[in-house]
Formats: C-alpha cells, sequence, structure tokens
C-alpha cells in the first residue's frame, strides 16, 4: 500500500483510482476510510467485497461544501436540517434523510434513505474539493471488527493490506474520541449513533423537535 501525503501528485494517483474502481483510502475528522466514486458500481462491490460488509448496510455520501446536502437528500423540515446543518458542519455528525434521486441506488441498496457527511478535516476538504464531485465512503476495516474504536492510520493499514493501491494521510492529527454521530431527521430527530457531538447539542440548537 502506497501511503501518499497531500499533493496535487497524489490526489491525481487518487483519482485515476477512484476512475478504476480501486477503492482508495482516506482520512476524515474520525475515522480512516475506504472511499469510492458512488456511481461507480464496481468500486462500490469492491468495498463491500473488502469489508466483508453485508450490502443491507449502505454506503454514506460525503462532500465538501456543507449546503450540498440539499442535492443530495429531502427532508421534511429544511429549515430544522439547515440550522442543524449550519452548527455543525463541516464536523463529525452524519445526517439520515430521505433520498433525493436514484442516482445512487447501488450503493444504498435501494434504500429510501441517504446517510450524507461533510467533514472538516483539511485533506479530506481539499482533496474532495479538487475532485470536486460526492464520495462514497465507510471505514477502512472488516466489518464488525472496530464496533468500539476509532479506524486509525494503523488499524486501517492493517485491515486493508493487500486490498487497497493508495492511502492518503492526513496533514493534521485527527482529534475525534469516537466515529461520527450518526441521526435521523424526518418528522422528529433520532440518534442512531452518539460520537463527541451529543444528541443534547443538537437539541440545544433547534426548537420544538419531537424525539
Amino acid at each position: 500500500m502506497n501511503l501518499l501525503y497531500e499533493s496535487l501528485e497524489s490526489f491525481k494517483a487518487l483519482k485515476i483510482d477512484l476512475y478504476e474502481g480501486l477503492p482508495i483510502i482516506i482520512p476524515t475528522d474520525t475515522n480512516y476510510n475506504l472511499a469510492c466514486l458512488p456511481h461507480h458500481r464496481t468500486a462500490v462491490d469492491n468495498i463491500f467485497s473488502f469489508k466483508n460488509r453485508k450490502k443491507d448496510k449502505p454506503l454514506s455520501l460525503f462532500f465538501a461544501n456543507p449546503e450540498d446536502w440539499t442535492k443530495y437528500g429531502e427532508a421534511f423540515d429544511g429549515e430544522l436540517v439547515e440550522r442543524i446543518v449550519s452548527n455543525f458542519w463541516p464536523g463529525p455528525l452524519n445526517i439520515v434523510l430521505k433520498k433525493k434521486t436514484l442516482e445512487w441506488d447501488y450503493m444504498l441498496n435501494g434504500a429510501d434513505t441517504i446517510a450524507l457527511g461533510c467533514v472538516s478535516n483539511k485533506t479530506f476538504q481539499n482533496f474532495v474539493k479538487w475532485l470536486d464531485e460526492p464520495i462514497a465512503i465507510t471505514s477502512a476495516n472488516i466489518s464488525g471488527t472496530a464496533d468500539d474504536m476509532l479506524v486509525t492510520e494503523e488499524v486501517a493499514q492493517e485491515h486493508m493490506k493487500g486490498k487497497v493501491r493508495n492511502m492518503l494521510l492526513s496533514s493534521e492529527e485527527i482529534i475525534g474520541s469516537k466515529s461520527s454521530t450518526i441521526i435521523k431527521v424526518d418528522e422528529e430527530i433520532r440518534l442512531l449513533r452518539e460520537g463527541d457531538i451529543s444528541l443534547s447539542r443538537i437539541l440545544g440548537v433547534v426548537e420544538n423537535v419531537r424525539i
């Protein structure tokens, strides 16, 4: 596995992998993650194979611009989602919404919802902005082996050795202590997983929310 530092040459190498259907490893605010182009079926299949992950567990869609959530998800209350986004993105929070289009159905395995994320890690931001399109991600570990721990650089290398060609290293320390918080937002806000951003913090910036 090649360990790449942030540079234009590295970004070009990673893009070649993505367009050839080869998953890459990139940093976020919490875990190192497997990533691919969400519309590339071979790449999506490779990620599920590399992780030994069941297809009924969809991949997440990540992007660099917080406002892009409106391109991919539909909200029961758009003002509510926008309030959450403006307070916590970029950051370690994934928001599950009703999917807006059928474009990403293969990575979602036909699910009606889509998990969206926008993290603050500078290396992630610089790469995805340069790539100028969203990416599908999931943590870079064998499924079921890191449920109570972060997928660090070392864990990702151990689990994906011989599978992934290129790994992009973070230019800054990853300071998250837990995996990202996940909430589902429709008629109400539901906590699916609590990370460093607590549910109480989220509720503190919204009003008239039923749990």
